[in-house]
């Protein structure tokens, strides 16, 4: 009899996704959203200063992955890497206790519902008008949670992931002179 070949874990779409368990009232949940299409430096302070934003170093940072067509979307662009990719990479992450994957279509915010954070917190270059949406979304739903903007946080001259991409291409350009 063949034996039949298992498929490596890396490969299974549902491992890297880790639904958050019922809240504790001891921990403050953060809840982030983002793309992390190309993980940078800057990614990496923004979840650190997120998590910091709960007052304490015992906290769930969750993380909401944009899908694919929301990208698409909203940026008018495919991501390089695909959601399942991007999920992979950023599950990895310690700094990060659990990834979602976003909603599909335009109801973007009802995953807080299911995640009931504290705390929200906001990229520099997150859309300003999903800010309005988001906070009447947290009125409208009786929501406690506070939301917070961090600022751009700088890492030489490759901060976000449209310098990382600019960079690549010059590089590229370069090398094929």
């Amino acid at each position: 009899m063949e034996k039949k070949e298992e498929q490596p874990f890396y490969e299974d779409r549902t491992f890297f996704v880790s639904s958050p368990s019922p809240k504790s009232p001891e921990k403050k949940r953060v809840l982030v959203f983002g793309t992390f299409d190309i993980l940078h430096p800057s990614h990496l302070r923004f979840l650190y200063e997120a998590r910091k934003t709960a007052g304490t170093d015992d906290c769930e940072l969750v993380l909401v992955l944009a899908r694919d067509s929301s990208i698409l979307r909203i940026k008018g662009r495919a991501p390089i890497f695909n959601e399942y990719q991007r999920l992979r990479v950023i599950s990895s992450i310690r700094l990060v206790d659990y990834v979602l994957l976003g909603n599909k279509g335009v109801e973007i915010f009802d995953v807080i519902l299911q995640v009931d954070p504290d705390i929200i917190v906001l990229g520099y270059d997150q859309i300003p008008k999903h800010e309005e949406a988001l906070r009447a979304f947290i009125l409208s739903n009786h929501l406690t949670a506070k939301v917070h903007r961090l600022p751009k946080f700088e890492s030489g001259d490759l901060s976000s992931s449209s310098e990382v991409r600019e960079k690549v291409l010059e590089m590229k350009k370069s090398s094929s002179k």
